[in-house]
């Protein structure tokens, strides 16, 4: 089954500008997307707290292997917590150069994001992976 539930206050978007963040391989793109106090989970092993841990850690792996892969997000739900907290939750894939999917690599994205008199930003993020068979 396939979700594109858009957020009624445009929320959803937000999944939308980290998938484009991730296929643009700039750090910039990446920079407006987080609050200034954002906690990231890209594994379950680390956590990175703050706008600037978090893009410097984007841009380390778009300078290494994740330079040549694409992203398109799926099974997009978008839901208000208030009218200025909404959690977003979509599936990442991940393709290489010719826009192949990778076996076996899907990730589960979910963000809280926060906004106060501009756009939507990330607060706080996690990636998951699939669960062993």
């Amino acid at each position: 089954m396939t979700f594109d539930t858009r957020g009624a206050d445009g929320s959803d978007l937000l999944a939308h500008a980290f998938v484009a963040a991730w296929n643009g391989h700039v750090r910039d793109g990446f920079e407006a997307l987080f609050t200034d106090e954002a906690v990231w989970v890209p594994v379950a092993e680390s956590r990175l707290l703050g706008r600037q841990a978090i893009v410097d850690d984007l841009a380390d792996i778009h300078a290494d292997w994740a330079r040549d892969t694409t992203m398109a997000a799926t099974d997009i739900v978008a839901r208000a917590v208030t009218p200025d907290v909404a959690v977003i939750l979509f599936h990442a894939v991940y393709m290489d150069a010719s826009g192949t999917p990778f076996p076996g690599v899907d990730r589960a994205v979910m963000l809280v994001a926060t906004r106060s008199s501009g756009p939507w930003r990330i607060a706080a993020g996690q990636l998951t992976k699939e669960s062993p068979v």
